[in-house]
């Protein structure tokens, strides 16, 4: 449920960490760019076109603000 929350603190290490978030699009986002004027190379195939070039986009992806917080334990 949003906003999500993912408790990290057993994965850190002392030191330097790095934090990676793999985000995906949705698939009819990827369905409308294909039908983008001049693009060359599509990543889709379809026998049905449900949606144009012209579609509206869903929201979609990492949608901010993003906040990383650092909690202090006892």
């Amino acid at each position: 449920k949003l906003p999500f929350r993912v408790n990290v603190t057993d994965a850190l290490k002392p030191g330097a960490n790095t934090l990676e978030i793999k985000v995906t699009n949705l698939w009819v986002n990827r369905l409308i760019g294909d039908q983008q004027p001049g693009v060359s190379r599509t990543y889709t195939y379809t026998t049905q076109q449900f949606y144009q070039a012209d579609s509206p986009l869903l929201p979609s992806g990492l949608l901010g603000p993003v906040r990383v917080v650092s909690l202090k334990t006892n």
